[in-house]
This record gives structure tokens, sequence and C-alpha cells, in this order.
């Protein structure tokens, strides 16, 4: 993950200055898909999608307010270093290698088997040592060889308006803001409804991927009830991501029956991701938000 300059963005409400961060480059390695279709990807965050305006308290659209420009360069005066990475050999665990490369180079079949028929190959720059020492000791664990080449860099001299650099960052939206910014009127078509809904369900469902004991939607506060009742309505069956959004929600709400009968609806959803998984816990009745497994592979 190698972060870009932060964006100048104003308040579509008062003109209000704010700053969110950009990224150079990012991958999924390591990255999870949960049942409630939430993507973690450590490497390649997704930047605030909505935010409440420091000057006037409204809220926006992270990404339909006006872009006023980059900031130049990071904001301290000292020299940087930039860490190269070198893949010199893969070592007896090349098929294993190659799965690690291909998430962290998002490469198809072709490009990586391309890549290490032809070693020593570039296989990416960090600006971070920690996430270079990262990956080295990932692929090290495979057995493969890989070198690493610093490189000082000094960073541009600062030329950002002075009211740039005081403009606060864009922070993350808690569940209760999301659901506050939807009683305040902020989706103006039911698809902006849908997606501000389903926002709230993943923030709120966020303590239970890092091992929080698991509280189904159906004994949750009333306002996140109400929430997964209104994010079910405004499903449409005919559409198979939002078919499986609603079976899901059923599924996290204890409503077992229910969600089995939606994911068995034609047409079939065998193809969607751990729809076994999701099946095989509604039969058993366990609401809780599972991990699916990984599909990718060499």
């Amino acid at each position: 993950m190698v972060p870009g300059p932060d964006i100048v963005i104003a308040c579509p409400h008062c003109g209000a200055l704010h700053r969110r961060w950009s990224l150079a480059s990012g991958n999924t390695f390591g990255a999870v898909l949960w049942s409630d279709g939430w993507f973690d990807a450590p490497m390649r965050p997704l930047p605030p999608w909505i935010a409440r305006c420091a000057g006037c308290r409204r809220f926006f659209w992270v990404e339909r307010a006006t872009e006023l420009g980059e900031m130049d360069s990071y904001p301290f005066q000292r020299d940087e270093t930039l860490t190269t990475l070198t893949l010199e050999s893969t070592g007896a665990r090349r098929v294993e290698v190659m799965q690690c490369l291909r998430a962290l180079r998002k490469l198809s079949l072709a490009e990586v088997k391309h890549l290490v028929d032809h070693l020593p190959a570039r296989i990416g720059e960090y600006v971070f040592p920690a996430d270079a020492r990262h990956v080295i000791a990932t692929l090290g664990q495979l057995g493969a060889h890989v070198s690493s080449t610093c490189v000082v860099t000094r960073p541009y001299v600062q030329t950002n308006p002075q009211e740039w650099s005081e403009a606060p960052q864009v922070e993350y939206v808690s569940e209760a803001l999301f659901l506050e910014a939807i009683r305040e009127g902020l989706a103006t078509t039911p698809d902006e409804e849908r997606e501000l809904r389903r926002w709230a369900w993943w923030v709120g469902n966020k303590d239970h991927r890092k091992g929080a004991p698991w509280v189904p939607l159906s004994q949750r506060a009333p306002e996140v009830r109400a929430n997964a009742e209104a994010l079910m309505a405004l499903c449409d069956s005919r559409d198979a991501e939002q078919r499986r959004m609603h079976a899901e929600l059923l599924r996290e709400s204890e409503r077992f029956e229910e969600a089995l009968a939606l994911l068995d609806l034609p047409p079939s959803l065998s193809a969607s991701p751990g729809f076994d998984i999701l099946r095989d816990a509604a039969h058993r009745r366990d609401s809780r938000l599972l991990p699916l497994p990984s599909t990718d592979a060499v």
C-alpha cells in the first residue's frame, strides 16, 4: 500500500474545506470477504463514504464533493526512504509464492507466470518500511528470497495554501451517524438509501469482525433492527446481489426459515461467494457473521 496525496474538497452546503486521503496504489493481500458482503482489505482500505461537515454540521457524499486540488507533499520536511523489493527466487513452494504474488500485485495467472519465469523481478515499492518487511516475511515463510533496496528521497517544498493545510481530515462515520444522515434526508433515491443503510449495517458489524461476541440483529438496539427491516424492504428479489443481501439480513436476524426460502428461490445463487456456507449456517440456525473462504487460486 502506497499512500497518495490528500485531496482538498469543499462541503457542497457551506463550502468549508476538508481533506480526504488517497492511495497511490493498493492491493488485496490478506483481504477477507465477510458474509454481510464487506470486503476487508487492509492494504486497500475504502475512503470515508459520507462525512459530517466540520463547518455547518450537515452530511454530504465525500466522492461527490467538489475537489479543489491535491496537497503538494507530505507535511514534514525530512528525508524519506523508499524501499524497493525484488523477488530473487521462489524456492520449492513456487505455486504458493505465485498465489501470494497474485494477491499482492493483482496479476492474472499469465502475468504472474511470466514474472516468476523472468527472475529477478521487481514486486513493489513501499513508503513505509513496515509494509516492506511484512511482504518479505510473508514470502520468506514460503521459502522465497526477496531482496530490498532503500533509496533516500526528499519531499517537495510545501506550497499549499494555508487554509488547505489547516483543513480537517474527513473522518469515518459511525453506525449511528449513518442512520442520522438517512433521517436528515441525505439519500434522495431508493438506491442511495439502500447504500447508506448497507453501510450502517457494515459499520454495526465492525466490532464482530474483530472478535467481539456476536449479537444477532434481532437482539440489537431498536434503531439497528429498524435499519435491517428497512434495508430488507429495499432489496429486489429479482437482483441476485440484493436477494443474497436480504437472505443474509434474515439469517443475522435469526429468521432462518425465511433466509433459506429466499436463498432457494430461482434463479440459483449457487455461484454467489460462500453460498453453501450461508445455506448451511441457516440450516444450523447459526446467525453469526462469517468470514468466507478465499476464491483466489493459481
